[in-house]
Order: C-alpha cells, then sequence, then structure tokens
C-alpha cells in the first residue's frame, strides 16, 4: 500500500496527530457527558443537534490549532490558493444552505402541527461561524507569513 504525501515534515505531522488526538478525546468526552446529561433530562438541543455542534465546535478547534501551529499547510503550499478555497468554501456552503432552506424550509411536519425545532438554524450558524473563523485564521496566518519574511 502505497502512503499518500502530503509534503509535511515530521515535526508537523507529529505535531498535527497529536493535536488530533486530543480533539478526538475531547469530542469522546463531550459526547459522553452529553449523552449523560440528556439521559438526566437535561436539553439543550433536540438530539441530532447537539451531537453535530459537538462534533463540529471539535473540528474547528482542531483547525484552528492546527493552523496555529504551523500543521495544515505543507511548507511549499503557502500562497493564494488557501485563502481562494476558503473564500469558494464560504459562499458554496451558503448557496447549498439556502437552495436547502428554498427546497425543505416551508414543509410541514407529517402530523399537520407547527414545531419550534431550530436544529437547522443552529447548525447552519454554527457551520457559517466555523468556515468563518477559518478564514479568518488563513488571513492572520498569512498576514504573519508575509511580516516573517520581510524581517
Amino acid at each position: 500500500m502505497k502512503s499518500k504525501n502530503n509534503g509535511l515534515d515530521e515535526r508537523q505531522k507529529e505535531r498535527r496527530n497529536s493535536i488530533g488526538n486530543q480533539m478526538f478525546m475531547l469530542m469522546f468526552y463531550a459526547l459522553f457527558l452529553d449523552s449523560g446529561l440528556y439521559g438526566s433530562g437535561i436539553h439543550w438541543l433536540p438530539y441530532p443537534a447537539n451531537s453535530l455542534v459537538i462534533i463540529t465546535a471539535c473540528m474547528g478547534i482542531y483547525l484552528i490549532r492546527t493552523i496555529a501551529a504551523d500543521a495544515y499547510l505543507p511548507p511549499k503550499a503557502h500562497g493564494r490558493k488557501t485563502t481562494v478555497s476558503a473564500i469558494l468554501a464560504i459562499v458554496f456552503s451558503v448557496v447549498l444552505a439556502i437552495a436547502a432552506y428554498r427546497l425543505f424550509g416551508r414543509t410541514t411536519p407529517a402530523t399537520g402541527t407547527e414545531t419550534n425545532d431550530n436544529s437547522a438554524l443552529i447548525l447552519f450558524l454554527v457551520s457559517a461561524v466555523a468556515l468563518l473563523i477559518s478564514l479568518i485564521v488563513t488571513i492572520i496566518k498569512k498576514a504573519n507569513d508575509k511580516k516573517d519574511s520581510m524581517e
């Protein structure tokens, strides 16, 4: 089996794997705590939304920590591509959310009753904030790299 070469050096791979292991453990314990609270009657969000918010938050923290530790991109990949990719991801996500809302947003449940379930809105907001944070971190990282190269 051929391993995929992503251009990261050994220090970057070690740091990325360390952060990944820590975030996996954080996600496990957060989901474990959430299921315990849910079982004891404490509901902060309806069922599928609570797990997805926890997973998205842990992945956002992983992304931010990986970029901050300079273990996300290989040394040769610092360029305009990352910012353009982040902006395209945000635009695509917004277009997809608008399309999903127009297709499924006004449907009523099969029982004919209105629900006050805001799970989709919460998940959209969490995803949008995560994408914006990743874009901001990428821009800050690029600005720091320019400062370092000028000195």
